[in-house]
C-alpha cells in the first residue's frame, strides 16, 4: 500500500524549514528562511484552511519548540521569541489563538535548537556560542549557563522526567546534563558520537533526541546510523541503520517509544520499528529534507524539505499488517531505582533505573568492537513500560520530593518588561516611560511624560547599554548590569565588567544636578528605586546603597542575596526577598513564600517588617506605593494587597483589594493585566491580550479597574456597599496614619479630614437605611457604632424614626450620648453658673418623655430671640406649648423656688433639618395614627414652617394655637408632600 502522504505545501522561501506538531496534536508549526512562523491545522478536514502567519522575527527561522500553551522560536539573529497558544477557542470558533508573549532570549549568535522541560518551567537554548543557555519561562529570567562545549552547540534535548539534558555539539561531542541540582553538572562526555559539521550551515546538522519513555536518546552518528544511547549506563545499546545513504539530519519518536522516524540529505524517510531494529516503511522525495516530527496524539507525521514545503503523512504505522499503533497507551511498569546520593546528601537519581528490565543495570544489548550490534529479545525490554509524560492519567505520577532551595532568588524592577521587537520598557509609571530601542553598537532612550506640562520628553543615545530605570518627577535614576541580572543577552559587557549607576535630574536650581557612580567589579545592581528624597540599588553582594537626590552616600548596609525587588516613594523604601521558606522540588517546581522590609530612605529607621503572602504557588510580579502611600504588591494570581497600618509596627498587615482574575472571569474575557499604579478607588493596569504578559509597542492604552475588596456577598447591593465601606475607611486611615507618621497634616487639612469622614458616613447611613428596611435592628446599631460624626448620627436616628423602628432609634440615641457627650450636659456647661441650677423636675419631666417622640426638638428650636412666644402650662410633662407652626423657642431651668424661661440655643442649620435627605413617605403611603411618629414628624414641619414667608408666619403666630395631636397631624401630611431623598446628603454637606 502506498504512503498516505499529501502534495507538498509550500509553507516557506526556499531554505532549511523546521517543523513541530502541538502538543494536543492539533496543529503544526513551520519556520523558514523567509523569517516567518506559520501555523497550520494538521486534521485533514481542517488542514487546507489559511495558516496562522507570525512575523515578529527579523532573520531566517532555524528552529522551533511547541509546549501545552507556548511556542518558542529561534532565528538566526539569535533572538528567540514567545507565543501564547490557545486551544479553548478550537471548540468555538474553531480557530486558534496564538499571540506574541515576550522575547525568551537575545543571542549575539543564531539559535541553533530549542528544547521545553517536561514541566513546561524552563527551556534550553543552544547557540553558536559554545554555550547551552537555560531560561525560566515563568518570568524569562536567566537560570544557567552551561559551558564545556568547544564549539558551536546544535542540538539540546530535554529528557521526559526535566532531570537531564543532552546536548551536541558541531564537533560531534554529546554530553548529558544533570538538571535536577542548583548548578547543573556535566555527568557523561561521548566523542565523537554524532556527526561533525561546520557551524553556520542549517541543513548540514543534526538533532539528537529523547524518547517519550525517557529510557533512550536518540543520536545521529557518522557512519549515517542512529544509536541509542541508554539512560544510566550513557553507552550506546542499540543501533539502526543500513537504509540512509547520506548524513541522517532528524529524528523523531512516536508517542509510545515503539517506532522512530528520520529524514536525511539523501530524501529518505524512513520509519524504524525499534524493538526490531528494522524499518518497516520508507518513503523517497525529491530534494533533501530537514526536520520531521511525529503527532504526539496520533499515527501522522509531518516533515520538511529544503524547498521551503511541508508534507503531511496520515496513518503511518498499517495496523492492518500487524503492526502495534504508535500511540497506544499501556500500563507503567516501574522497577524499584537504585538511588545515589550527592554531596548534600539528598537523592540525587529519584528515578535511577526506572526503566531496568532485570536483567541487569545494561539491561539492553551489548555493541561489539566493530559497531555491529547484538540481537535484542524481540523488543520484550521495549514492551513492558510506557511513562505518562503528559499527565494524560494512564501511568501512576510521582510525587515531588520538596527541598531547601539555596538558589539566588530573580530580581524584576517594577514597571519593565523584555525585548520584544528590539524595543522593551525599562521603566513605567504614572510619571511617565522609559523606553530603550536597540541599535547596533548603543542603545537609544525615551524618556515620555504623561503630563506634558510637568517636562518635556527626552531622548539621548545610551552608549552604556542601560538595563535598569527608576522614573520620578526630579529624576530618572539608571543602571547596568549582567546579562544574567538584566535577562538581556544583547549585552556584549563582560560580566566581570564595571556597573554603573547614573541620574539624570530633570529640573533643578543647579545646572549640574546629574550624577554618576561606578561599582566596584562583580558587584551590580540587582534593582534600583528612586523618589523626591533620593535613590537606592541593590547590589549583587547583598549590599544596599542609598543616596541622596544631589548624588550623596548617605547609606550602606548588608542585605540577604534574596531581595527580589524594591521601590520608594517619597521617604519610604519598601524591599522585598524570597524567604528562606521558600523551597524546590526534584521535579524542578518552586513554592514560593516572600518577606518584606519598609525602611526610611536614609536608612536609620524600620518602619514595618515581616512575611509578604502571595498565593498559592504563585510568585510576586509587581510592588509599587498607592496614590495615598500605601505599600502594595501584585502576585502572578492577580491578587492586589496593600500594607496597612504599617505606621503601627506591630499591626501591619496585608489586606487584598482586588481580585483582577475573578474580575477577568467577570468580564467574560481573558484578558491579562500589566500593573502600572495604585489609588485609593482605582488600579490602573494596561490590559494586554488574552495569554500575553506585557503591553504592546507604541504606548498601551491605560484602564482603570475600580478597586473591589474580595468581601463576601459583592452580588448584593449591601455587599457591594460593604466592600466600598471598607476601601473608604482603609484609604481614609491611610491618610490619617501617613500624617501621623510623618509628622504632617491630613490632605486638605482638617477640612479634607472632614469631607472624607462625611463620605465614609454618608456610605454608613446608605448601608443603615437597608438595614432598617430590613428589619435588622442589631445591624443597624453595629453600623452605627462607626459613624465618626455627631450630625451623621442624627441622620441615622432620624432614619430610625422615620422607618418607625422606635426602639432603635432610642437606642441609637443612648449609642450618641455615650460617644459624643450628653446635649443636656454640654449645655449646662455653657449656660449654668454656681449659683443658677436647673431645676431637677423640670429636667426629669422633659427627659423622661419618649426619646424618638421628641427628638429633634432641641437641635431645631426655632431662632427667636423673644420669650414672650413662650406658653407656660401647669403640667411639668408639657411645660413648654408652642404657638402655631412652630415648636418650642425655649428651655425651662428651676431658678430657686419657681420655673424660668431661658434663651433656646441656637439652630443648628436655618435650612429644614434633613441634612442627610432622608426619605419621606411617598404621596400614594398610608400614614398610621402613632404618637412617636407625628410627634417626629412634626418636627420637621415646624422647621419648614420657621423656612417659610414673613407673611404666612405672622399669619400662624397671630392664630389661635393648635392642639399638639391635631397639629402633627396636620404637619406630617404637609411634609410628605415634598419628600427629601438620601442623595441630599452631600448637598447638604
Amino acid at each position: 500500500m502506498a504512503p498516505a502522504i499529501t502534495d507538498p505545501r509550500y509553507a516557506h522561501a526556499e531554505g532549511f524549514t523546521t517543523v513541530a506538531f502541538g502538543r494536543g496534536g492539533d496543529f503544526i508549526c513551520t519556520g523558514g528562511s523567509d523569517s516567518l512562523v506559520r501555523v497550520f491545522y494538521s486534521s485533514k478536514a481542517e488542514r487546507d484552511q489559511e495558516a496562522i502567519t507570525l512575523e515578529q522575527h527579523s532573520d531566517n527561522v532555524l528552529t522551533l519548540a511547541v509546549s501545552r500553551s507556548k511556542i518558542i522560536s529561534g532565528d538566526e539573529e539569535g533572538t528567540v521569541f514567545c507565543f501564547d497558544v490557545s486551544t479553548s477557542t478550537l471548540a468555538e470558533s474553531g480557530k486558534l489563538s496564538v499571540e506574541p508573549s515576550g522575547t525568551v532570549l537575545r543571542s549575539a549568535l543564531p539559535a541553533r535548537d530549542i528544547s521545553i522541560s517536561g514541566s513546561e518551567r524552563q527551556v534550553a537554548i543552544a547557540t553558536d556560542d559554545e554555550n547551552v543557555t537555560v531560561v525560566s519561562l515563568l518570568d524569562m529570567g536567566l537560570l544557567h549557563t552551561l559551558t564545556g562545549h568547544r564549539g558551536s552547540v546544535n542540538s539540546v534535548s530535554y529528557s521526559p522526567d526535566s532531570a537531564y539534558l543532552a546536548s551536541t555539539g558541531c564537533n560531534g561531542t554529546v554530553r548529558v546534563w544533570d538538571m535536577r541540582e542548583d548548578e547543573p553538572s556535566c555527568i557523561s562526555v561521548m566523542h565523537k558520537m554524532a556527526y561533525v559539521c561546520e557551524p553556520g550551515n542549517g541543513m548540514e546538522q543534526s538533532k539528537a533526541r529523547w524518547s517519550p519513555d525517557g529510557r533512550f536518546v536518540a543520536v545521529p552518528c557518522s557512519d549515517h546510523t542512529i544509536k541509542l544511547v541508554e539512560r544510566g549506563t550513557w553507552q550506546a545499546s542499540a543501533a539502526l541503520g543500513g537504509r540512509h545513504t547520506k548524513k541522517i539530519s532528524h529524528v523523531t519518536w512516536s508517542p509510545n517509544s515503539r517506532y522512530m522516524a528520520s529524514v536525511g540529505l539523501d530524501g529518505q524517510v524512513v520509519v524504524w520499528d525499534v524493538a526490531a531494529r528494522t524499518a518497516i516503511l520508507s518513503h523517497v522525495t525529491a530534494g533533501a529534507l530537514c526536520q520531521i516530527d511525529w503527532n504526539p496524539c496520533g499515527n501522522m507525521l509531518a516533515f520538511t524539505d529544503g524547498a521551503g514545503a511541508m508534507y503531511i503523512w496520515d496513518d503511518v504505522i498499517p495496523s492492518d499488517q500487524g503492526h502495534a499503533p504508535p500511540y497506544e497507551r499501556q500500563s507503567a511498569v516501574v522497577h524499584e531505582a537504585a538511588v545515589s546520593h550527592d554531596d548534600s546528601g539528598m537523592d540525587s537519581a529519584p528515578i535511577g533505573g526506572l526503566f531496568d528490565d532485570g536483567d541487569g543495570a545494561d539491561g539492553g544489548a551489548e555493541m561489539d568492537s566493530d559497531g555491529a550490534d547484538d540481537d535484542i529479545d524481540d523488543g520484550e525490554a521495549l514492551d513492558d513500560f510506557v511513562v505518562d509524560d503528559d499527565g494524560g492519567g494512564y501511568a501512576e505520577r510521582q510525587a515531588p520530593r520538596w527541598m531547601a532551595s539555596d538558589a539566588p532568588a530573580h530580581a524584576f524592577q517594577p514597571g519593565s518588561t523584555p525585548w520584544v521587537g528590539g524595543r522593551r520598557y525599562l521603566a513605567f509609571n504614572m510619571v511617565g516611560s522609559v523606553v530603550a530601542v536597540a541599535q547596533d553598537s548603543y542603545n537609544s532612550i525615551d524618556i515620555t511624560f504623561h503630563d506634558k506640562s510637568l517636562h518635556r520628553d527626552v531622548h539621548f543615545s545610551d552608549s552604556f547599554r542601560f538595563a535598569l530605570a527608576a522614573l520620578t518627577e526630579s529624576g530618572c535614576l539608571f543602571a547596568t548590569t549582567t546579562k544574567a541580572l538584566a535577562n538581556d543577552h544583547a549585552l556584549r559587557s563582560a560580566d566581570d565588567a564595571e556597573s554603573v549607576l547614573s541620574f539624570r535630574a530633570f529640573a533643578s536650581w543647579s545646572a549640574s544636578a546629574d550624577w554618576m557612580f561606578k561599582l566596584p567589579p562583580k558587584e551590580h545592581p540587582r534593582c534600583i528605586a528612586a523618589s523626591s528624597h533620593g535613590a537606592a540599588a541593590v547590589t549583587s553582594l547583598g549590599m544596599l546603597r542609598l543616596f541622596t537626590c544631589g548624588g550623596v552616600q548617605r547609606h550602606i548596609e548588608s542585605l540577604p542575596g534574596r531581595v527580589v525587588t524594591c521601590v520608594a516613594r517619597g521617604d519610604l523604601l519598601l524591599v522585598v526577598l524570597e524567604a528562606l521558606g521558600s523551597v524546590k522540588s526534584n521535579m524542578g517546581a518552586r513554592r514560593l513564600e516572600y518577606e518584606y522590609v519598609l525602611m526610611t530612605m536614609d536608612g536609620q529607621t524600620r518602619v514595618a517588617r515581616g512575611c509578604c503572602p502571595v498565593g498559592p504557588g504563585a510568585e510576586v510580579v509587581w510592588a509599587g506605593f498607592s496614590e495615598e502611600g500605601h505599600p502594595a504588591t501584585c502576585d502572578s494570581k492577580g491578587m492586589l494587597r496593600v500594607l496597612h497600618r504599617y505606621w503601627a509596627a506591630s499591626d501591619a498587615c496585608w489586606v487584598p483589594v482586588l481580585d483582577t482574575r475573578r474580575l477577568a472571569s467577570e468580564r467574560g474575557n481573558h484578558e491579562t493585566f500589566w500593573p502600572v499604579a495604585l489609588s485609593a478607588s482605582q488600579f490602573i493596569v494596561a490590559t494586554c491580550k488574552p495569554k500575553t504578559r506585557f503591553p504592546p509597542f507604541p504606548a498601551p492604552i491605560l484602564d482603570e479597574l475600580d478597586v473591589e475588596v474580595p468581601l463576601l456577598h459583592t452580588d448584593t447591593s449591601v455587599g457591594q456597599q460593604e466592600a466600598k465601606l471598607f476601601a473608604a475607611r482603609l484609604f481614609g486611615d491611610q491618610l490619617s496614619g501617613e500624617a501621623e507618621r510623618s509628622g504632617g497634616d491630613y490632605p486638605g487639612g482638617a477640612s479634607g479630614q472632614s469631607r472624607d469622614d462625611l463620605e465614609q458616613d454618608k456610605l454608613l447611613l446608605r448601608l443603615i437605611q437597608l438595614a432598617c428596611k430590613a428589619d435588622k435592628s442589631q445591624r443597624a446599631v453595629d453600623l452605627a457604632q462607626m459613624i465618626k460624626l455627631d450630625r451623621s448620627f442624627d441622620a441615622a436616628i432620624k432614619i430610625a424614626v422615620y422607618q418607625k423602628q422606635t426602639t432603635l432609634a432610642e437606642r441609637l440615641m443612648r449609642i450618641k450620648d455615650t460617644k459624643f457627650g450628653s446635649e443636656d450636659d454640654e449645655y449646662d456647661d455653657v449656660h449654668n453658673s454656681d449659683d443658677d441650677q436647673p431645676a431637677p423636675a423640670a429636667l426629669n419631666a422633659r427627659r423622661h418623655r419618649p426619646p424618638a417622640a421628641t427628638y429633634g426638638q432641641k437641635q431645631n428650636i426655632a431662632a427667636s430671640k423673644d420669650s414672650s412666644d413662650m406658653d407656660l402650662s401647669e403640667d411639668g410633662a408639657d411645660a413648654v406649648s408652642t404657638k402655631p407652626g412652630g415648636m418650642a423657642a425655649a428651655m425651662l431651668e428651676d431658678d430657686g423656688p419657681e420655673l424660668v424661661v431661658r434663651p433656646a440655643k441656637p439652630p443648628v442649620t436655618s435650612k429644614p433639618f434633613n441634612p442627610f435627605g432622608v426619605a419621606a413617605p411617598s404621596t400614594s403611603m398610608e400614614i398610621k395614627r402613632r404618637d412617636s411618629f407625628f410627634k417626629a414628624a412634626d418636627l420637621h414641619s415646624d422647621v419648614s414652617s420657621r423656612a417659610a414667608s414673613p407673611s404666612k408666619r405672622q399669619q400662624r403666630e397671630d392664630g389661635a394655637a393648635i392642639a399638639p395631636r391635631k397639629q402633627a397631624k396636620m404637619s406630617a401630611f404637609q411634609y410628605k408632600k415634598k419628600a427629601p431623598t438620601a442623595d441630599d446628603a452631600d448637598d447638604e454637606a
